[in-house]
């Protein structure tokens, strides 16, 4: 194992990968973000360091190599990728679209999102994604009437509480089928 840091250009991806291993953290970010350390590690040592992995100069050609790969990555790793400020867009997408509800959240409480990416959680299969959607401080009217026709009165009772309803969506709200969200609506005109 080398005795100092950084790590030379040149370490090759079997030291990285005892590096990977050690239990000083700084050794285990150094190999994170080190370009010869195999993708393979990358995912594992993404949720530990996400940064130092969204850092790592090598990612943009491993993507380019294997379109798909990261959507393969654990959900934690992925998780905790989206979840940095800064997360590219297309990072972004990848976790709206995944299929385990931690990617998802993490995604939809960064406070960037891209129009389409909001627009997908907002159809999201978790209740929970959807309305946390519905508590975004600005949404598009289009995107707010989706909500307020959602399946869960949870996610409904959110937009109702919203100040900023366009009209069509009021009146729908108003003659909602669930006496909570009739409520909301119905307090905000006192």
């Amino acid at each position: 194992m080398p005795d100092r840091l950084p790590l030379a250009p040149q370490t090759p991806a079997a030291d990285l990968a005892r590096l990977a291993r050690a239990p000083e953290p700084e050794w285990r970010a150094a190999a994170a973000a080190h370009p010869n350390t195999p993708a393979a590690l990358l995912a594992d040592l993404g949720a530990e360091f996400p940064g130092e992995v969204l850092g790592n100069p090598a990612l943009p050609l491993l993507r380019l190599a294997e379109p798909g790969l990261l959507g393969r990555w654990p959900a934690p790793t992925l998780a905790a990728l989206a979840g940095r400020p800064g997360a590219p867009d297309w990072l972004l997408r990848l976790g709206a679209a995944h299929v385990r509800i931690e990617v998802q959240l993490a995604v939809v409480v960064h406070p960037e999102l891209p129009d389409d990416v909001l627009a997908h959680l907002a159809r999201s299969p978790f209740w929970t994604v959807r309305e946390i959607v519905a508590r975004r401080p600005t949404l598009p009217a289009a995107l707010l009437e989706i909500l307020a026709r959602d399946l869960d009165y949870g996610v409904r009772l959110t937009v109702a509480g919203r100040e900023d309803l366009p009209p069509e969506v009021y009146t729908r709200l108003r003659g909602d089928p669930h006496p909570l969200v009739q409520a909301v609506i119905l307090l905000s005109e006192v």
